[in-house]
């Protein structure tokens, strides 16, 4: 689930709906749950879990999430009789304190991947500051996999109309683009054409660094057009329980992703692959660089190097603006930002920081609503969860 509201009411009830990773999540919360324990649910949506641990016999829980989908949650919890054990929190985990503390954490922050916006530091801040001694952590493992795929429809999505177009046109400028973009997918397991492996592995109880590597060999078991690398996560939960994203999998709100290769390359059975990943937290996302290494019977070695920062249109302005010694010159607009800021001192009210900001920068809002809305916007950005 999202840690930075990206999903909507409707998006927590399609997770829902998720059956296989429903299950495993609640049968390892009921095995978790000590009579009147306290359980903490980071991205808990309109507060599914943050239920269902009042019905397995939480006493106290604390149900963080900072998408609007959590003011449906107090109706919710009225429902079904818990309203009174469940304190909703529109905000992050990372602003909660020591009162929070929990027995019992849960928490699904991924998307496509675990490596998703700021899931680990999440979870790490979470399992040192707010899991008791000898609290159960829910989520406790994703073991990333890989295979050889070669899938005409992924072909299209990488490759055309770049390479080819039915009007004939000349797209290749916008080929850097297409393969250098990561997408999430769902393949059929007729699609892979090597034997799925290990790629990297991601344990929650212990992980601290947000950033992932991580490498593969893989041998083709047939020939045919390769035209990328299919990856997918498979998850230890607490209890024994589990579940997987694979394409032999049923298919799971996460799906696939398939990192494609520069162009489609025609391989034989025993040709090996090897593929590297790394997975680096920049800023609030993830930047992939992935680097491949083809050995062909027959045919020169070929290595192909991709990354998501290629996808992106990134000037030699940008390039200096992002550098170490790139000096920041004030702007106006910062410093309404800077005056605003300083103005958040828990007496005075958005409206008269508004008028004020009016005052100070005229010409810049036409009228008051449009000045409160931007001081909303503004104070959202620090919001305290606690009021």
């Amino acid at each position: 689930m999202s840690i930075h509201g990206t999903y909507s009411v409707v998006s927590y009830g399609e997770m829902v709906r998720s059956g296989p990773r429903v299950r495993a999540y609640a049968e390892a919360l009921r095995a978790a749950i000590t009579p009147g324990c306290t359980v903490l649910d980071i991205g808990a949506g309109f507060g599914f879990f943050a239920i269902l641990a009042c019905q397995f016999g939480a006493g106290r829980v604390i149900a963080v999430e900072p998408a609007e989908a959590i003011t449906l949650g107090p109706d919710l919890a009225r429902a079904n009789g818990c309203a009174d054990r469940i304190t909703f929190v529109h905000g992050l985990s990372d602003d909660l304190g020591e009162e929070s503390r929990a027995d019992v954490i849960i928490a699904d922050l991924r998307g496509v991947f675990p490596l998703f916006k700021r899931h680990i530091p999440t979870i790490a801040d979470a399992r040192a500051r707010l899991l008791k001694p000898g609290g159960t952590l829910i989520t406790q493992r994703d073991t990333l996999r890989c295979a050889l795929v070669s899938d005409v429809k992924l072909a299209g999505m990488a490759f055309d109309p770049w390479d080819a177009n039915a009007f004939d046109l000349d797209f290749s400028a916008g080929r850097r683009i297409s393969v250098n973009t990561r997408r999430k997918t769902t393949a059929s397991p007729e699609a892979l054409i090597s034997d799925p492996q290990d790629l990297a592995e991601v344990d929650y109880r212990t992980v601290t660094d947000p950033n992932v590597s991580g490498s593969a060999s893989l041998v083709a078991t047939r020939s045919a057009p390769a035209h990328g690398v299919l990856a997918w996560f498979d998850a230890e939960l607490a209890g024994g329980q589990g579940f997987s994203n694979a394409p032999d999998q049923p298919t799971l709100v996460y799906e696939q992703m398939f990192f494609p290769f520069e162009r489609p390359v025609e391989i034989a059975a025993g040709d090996r692959v090897d593929f590297d990943l790394d997975l680096r937290l920049m800023g609030e996302d993830y930047t992939s660089i992935w680097r491949t290494r083809i050995a062909r019977t027959g045919a020169p070695e070929l290595r192909f190097s991709q990354s998501s920062a290629l996808a992106e249109f990134t000037t030699p302005a940008d390039l200096r603006r992002r550098s170490g010694s790139h000096v920041p010159q004030s702007t106006a607009r910062l410093e309404l930002d800077r005056y605003c800021l300083s103005r958040f001192d828990g007496m005075t009210s958005q409206a008269t920081i508004a008028r004020e900001a009016m005052d100070r920068a005229p010409g810049r809002f036409a009228t008051e609503a449009e000045a409160l809305g931007y001081v909303a916007a503004l104070a959202a950005r620090y919001h305290d969860p606690g009021h």
